[in-house]
């Protein structure tokens, strides 16, 4: 679903992303871990069409995000590390309107469905989200990557401020967008909700992508040996 090849961004004298390469299926979730610095956050901006690539290809579904950037940009949609949504309106509302602005049709019930699978109750459903958590936050995003059938998801440091319950709901929920079928990339520093989460752990450090471990049988301290030692290198 998503192909990156040989991706490269530099700022000045510093090569912030150095030939990037990276597949993620349909499906699939990809969890890139790394140091502050090390260009994960870059990589995702790149994705995100918020700062251009120096050299190098990305692919969504066979297009070019960078040549066809309005066809790709109707296919993705970015959860950033804080949610912001429209504090006076209700969940329902948010959708509805965060909807008609992507020029997505959706129907009442048909949101309400999706947010309750997301794990928002029949009573958060008539609340107002200026009260809402940040983990509530995220499921009203994450529900409207669901309806709006979002072929990819790009995720920042979505745990970040999440106590263990509200990580392991998160878990679960982001497992509803696999289900679907949608490729997922998370950036973040979160080694127990990648270990939990990911089909494919990349661990970044100086800029590249210093190893890419399928998570079949993967062990947390094997993991977490192995991202100590590329950072420590």
């Amino acid at each position: 679903m998503l192909e990156v090849s040989k991706l490269n961004k530099f700022y000045g004298q510093n090569h912030a992303v150095d030939d990037l390469n990276f597949t993620v299926a349909s499906g699939e979730i990809l969890c890139l871990l790394g140091a502050n610095g090390a260009g994960k956050t870059t990589t995702l901006n790149m994705l995100l069409g918020f700062i251009k690539p120096d050299s190098g290809h990305a692919v969504l579904d066979g297009v070019d995000m960078y040549h066809q950037r309005a066809d790709c940009r109707e296919q993705m949609m970015y959860i950033p590390e804080n949610v912001h949504l429209y504090p006076s309106f209700t969940a329902v509302e948010n959708i509805t309107y965060l909807a008609e602005l992507a020029g997505v049709k959706v129907i009442e019930s048909d949101i309400k469905d999706v947010l309750i699978r997301t794990g928002i109750t029949e009573t958060q459903l008539v609340r107002k989200v200026g009260g809402f958590s940040k983990g509530m936050r995220q499921k009203v995003a994450i529900a409207f990557a669901l309806l709006k059938h979002a072929k990819l998801v790009l995720m920042d440091e979505p745990t970040s401020g999440l106590d263990p319950v509200a990580t392991q709901e998160f878990i679960e929920v982001v497992k509803t967008i696999k289900e679907r079928g949608t490729a997922v990339l998370i950036v973040t520093h979160d080694l127990l909700c990648a270990h939990q989460l990911a089909d494919q752990i990349g661990i970044m450090s100086h800029g590249q992508l210093k190893q890419l471990i399928k998570n079949d049988g993967l062990t947390l301290p094997n993991l977490t040996e192995q991202y100590f030692n590329q950072f420590s290198a």
